[in-house]
């Protein structure tokens, strides 16, 4: 996980929820607008899929 964070820019804004029970959503949006939104079992699968697909 520390991977993934370290190569965020800092003015990208993440957000990463789990409800009891459900699996893990990580939502990122670049200064320009495009977001993304990824669920997955565990937060580093899901921060990962999101960062392929917004970088």
């Amino acid at each position: 996980m520390e991977r993934v964070f370290s190569r965020l820019p800092e003015d990208w804004t993440v957000k990463m929820e789990r409800q009891q029970g459900e699996k893990w959503s990580v939502l990122m949006e670049r200064p320009d607008g495009m977001l993304h939104q990824e669920t997955a079992d565990s937060l580093i699968e899901a921060l990962e899929e999101v960062w392929r697909a917004l970088r």
